[in-house]
């Protein structure tokens, strides 16, 4: 059983990991659809708040800490770690990026051809993220065993 701080550990890495390949990932392959974005009024006073960077970068670290605590408690059924941290990245991926910016395109916030590109980089970033963690986890594991 991997325990909570090896699991906060390894979640804390992968949420650091999640807001920088976002990050790198919204700023150099995605600028021009975001730079073409019309944001009203009302929510460039949002976006100027530190609320904005607050709700820009605490959600991956509890995605992070979800991917950790979910393939550690999946990890015993599964013959192989890779199985287990793809199925959590799959879910955490589902779960939290893909239906919010499903949601957020389809209500027009910001439009399909974005929302698309940014479905698209949830699933390349959380999904290598969450065989890194599993592969932290796993080799924490072993490390455990053999001491």
């Amino acid at each position: 059983m991997i325990g909570w701080p090896r699991i906060l550990w390894v979640g804390f890495v992968t949420g650091f990991l999640l807001n920088l390949t976002g990050w790198l990932g919204n700023n150099f392959i995605l600028d021009g659809l975001w730079a073409g974005l019309v944001v009203s009024d009302a929510g460039a006073v949002w976006r100027a708040s530190i609320w904005r960077d607050v709700f820009s970068f605490v959600p991956d670290y509890v995605y992070g800490i979800g991917i950790a605590w979910l393939i550690a408690r999946l990890r015993p059924s599964f013959p192989f770690w890779p199985t287990a941290s793809i199925t959590a990245g799959l879910f955490v991926a589902l779960v939290g990026g893909i239906t919010s910016y499903f949601a957020i395109a389809n209500s027009g916030f910001i439009g399909w051809r974005l929302g698309i590109p940014s479905i698209v980089l949830v699933l390349v970033t959380k999904l290598p993220l969450a065989l890194l963690a599993g592969w932290m986890l796993e080799r924490s594991q072993l490390r455990g065993r053999s001491a």
